[in-house]
C-alpha cells in the first residue's frame, strides 16, 4: 500500500479493490457512512486523477456519481478519495457468476448517465486522435 494511502486512510480498515492495468489501484477504506474510496495512480502512468476529479464535480450536478473528497500527489504518485455510493463492484462473484446480468446493468447505467448529462454544455473533450 502507498504511504500516502495509508496516511489517507488514518488508521481505518482498507482493503485493495481493483487494479488496474496501468499500475492504478483502488482501496476501499472504512465502513458504514464514514466509508471511502482512495484512488491511487503511480508517477508516470498517465493516470490523471486530478482531471477525474473535475469531471466527477461537474456530472454531480446532473447524476449521480462518487463525490470527490480530497485529492493529493507527491512524488510517487497521485490520490482521489471519493465519497462511496450504495452498489457493488462488477466484478465480484456474484456478477461474475451472472455477466449478463451484470453486462445489462451496466449498459442501462451508461445510457441513463449519457442521457443524464447534457453533452453540449459539457467543458471536457476527449478524442481518440
Amino acid at each position: 500500500m502507498p504511504a500516502s494511502v495509508a496516511a489517507a486512510a488514518g488508521g481505518r480498515e482498507v482493503s485493495l479493490v481493483w487494479v488496474n492495468e496501468a499500475g492504478g489501484l483502488t482501496f476501499a477504506v472504512g465502513e458504514g457512512t464514514g466509508r471511502c474510496f482512495i484512488k491511487w495512480a503511480p508517477a508516470g502512468s498517465g493516470l490523471d486523477l486530478s482531471a477525474e476529479a473535475s469531471r466527477l464535480v461537474w456530472a454531480r450536478q446532473y447524476h449521480l456519481v462518487p463525490q470527490p473528497l480530497d485529492y493529493g500527489h507527491d512524488g510517487t504518485g497521485s490520490w482521489l478519495i471519493t465519497a462511496a455510493l450504495r452498489g457493488e463492484n462488477a466484478v465480484s462473484a456474484r456478477w461474475k457468476s451472472d455477466p449478463a446480468a451484470a453486462v445489462t446493468a451496466i449498459g442501462e447505467g451508461l445510457r441513463a448517465l449519457h442521457e443524464a448529462l447534457p453533452a453540449a454544455s459539457c467543458p471536457f473533450s476527449w478524442s481518440a486522435g
